[in-house]
């Protein structure tokens, strides 16, 4: 759903919980004041009313989170699509390659970071040890590295492969893993 297209949905959303809301009340506060003032306390008659205030409490509760729904999901989106617009205005400057050259060194430095952003936790290490080493490493010292081991490697190492980032040639008992050129060209600079 697109936040600039709907702004008028939360607004008419929340209007018509409110509304819903208001009318329960009242409807209930009717029903405690005709309750105290025609029930007999020796009769009996007072557990169907006390089970229809226990309904409309139900809906009040369930009116309350239904109006609370809406306002998290638009306040939500709002940050996600600030976040989105940040980046996409840094990939962009990178694409075009139409960055002042003051700016140059920061938006390298960001690409970098937003790169980074995108792999999972031993994607990040893998690509830091590649870093470290100029774009090339063996993937034993790789399953070598803390809470690494030969099969987590192998996944993170197949991962980073099918996505483009690396590629693997075979080096005697073990593989070779590189930057491919485009990702030297963003992380190496």
């Amino acid at each position: 759903m697109n936040v600039n297209s709907n702004k008028w949905l939360l607004p008419v959303l929340v209007a018509v919980i409110l509304i819903l809301f208001g009318y329960f009340a009242i409807d209930y506060y009717n029903h405690i004041s005709e309750d105290s003032a025609c029930q007999n306390p020796g009769s009996g008659m007072g557990q169907g009313r006390v089970l229809s205030q226990t309904y409309y409490l139900l809906i009040l509760i369930a009116l309350s989170v239904c109006a609370l729904i809406p306002i998290l999901y638009y306040l939500i989106s709002r940050n996600v699509k600030g976040q989105l617009e940040r980046n996409m205005k840094i990939i962009s400057e990178i694409v075009n390659n139409n960055v002042p050259k003051s700016k140059k060194e920061d938006t390298e430095k960001s690409s970098k970071i937003l790169f980074l952003k995108f792999l999972s936790y031993g994607e990040n290490k893998v690509i830091k040890k590649l870093i470290e080493n100029n774009g090339t490493v063996l993937q034993s010292e790789i399953s070598r590295m803390p809470n690494m081991g030969k099969v987590r490697t192998h996944r993170i190492v197949t991962d980073l492969k099918r996505k483009g980032i690396i590629t693997i040639e075979k080096y005697g008992k073990t593989n070779r893993i590189n930057l491919t050129d485009d990702s030297k060209n963003v992380l190496l600079g």
